[in-house]
């Protein structure tokens, strides 16, 4: 019987957990976290952000160019953290989502890693850590919440109460994506810790990253930086550029 109760309580505590977070559409993600020395160290900040678009968030890292709508107000959007507690041997970590009164919304479970390469340990830790946002389900619910423009004090800008508005309200357009295709083959060609695509010159264009899932890469190209998934039966590489996502059809020969 303790058991069953046990269960209903968590069933009700994790039904909560989602219908708070889907009054949010926006997150944001620090550009450098307090267990790392560097901005997006590991391209850590960057995977977080990508991992919460993944689950349903329009996400902008803090050094992003942000709408209005998310620049000049703070209570629309949930602010996202990583918590690193580690040993030695093994990565530990733990993503935590707070709203604008620092009140915590959601954190996940712990993610480990045992790699010894720091880079892939924290990498494989925190995509293990996202794995807890399967029970969420997150999906925007349409919500407002509206509040006044941020007031400035001396000691940092105060948001005023959220309220949650239900009349009819006109849903913000999504981010616009813009898609490239091309009819240029590249060759992948097998590194270290992923592969170098290099053209028919041949000149390296872009180096991949292996990831702890399969047919997904880190890319850091010439003047982009971003994922190279496989998805529709197809290479594709995905970054932001001014704001706005593009998808770039790739021809890849292994």
């Amino acid at each position: 019987m303790k058991k069953y109760i046990l269960l209903l309580v968590l069933f009700f505590s994790v039904q909560g957990f989602c219908q708070d977070l889907n009054q949010y559409q926006y997150a944001v993600v620090p550009a450098k976290y307090d267990f790392l020395k560097e901005k997006d160290k590991y391209r850590l900040n960057t995977l977080t952000k990508l991992l919460m678009e993944k689950y349903g968030f329009k996400s902008y890292l803090t050094t992003d160019v942000q709408p209005d709508e998310i620049a000049n107000t703070n209570c629309n959007k949930v602010f996202v953290d990583v918590i690193e507690n580690g040993t030695m041997f093994v990565t530990k970590l733990k993503v935590v989502l707070k709203d604008c009164k620092n009140n915590i919304l959601f954190t996940s479970d712990e993610g480990t890693s045992r790699e010894k390469e720091f880079g892939a340990g924290f990498n494989e830790a925190l995509r293990n850590a996202f794995k807890s946002f399967d029970t969420l389900n997150h999906q925007y619910n349409g919500a407002v919440l509206k509040q006044e423009p941020v007031i400035a004090t001396e000691k940092g800008a105060v948001p005023k109460e959220p309220v949650i508005l239900n009349e009819n309200f006109e849903t913000p357009k999504p981010t616009e994506t813009k898609e490239v295709t091309t009819d240029v083959f590249f060759f992948a060609q097998p590194t270290a810790n992923g592969f170098q695509i290099v053209n028919s010159a041949p000149k390296v264009i872009m180096r991949l990253f292996t990831t702890s899932q399969k047919d997904v890469f880190i890319a850091k190209g010439d003047t982009a930086q971003g994922v190279v998934i496989f998805k529709n039966n197809q290479w594709v590489f995905e970054y932001y550029d001014n704001g706005k996502l593009v998808s770039e059809l790739l021809k890849l020969k292994f």
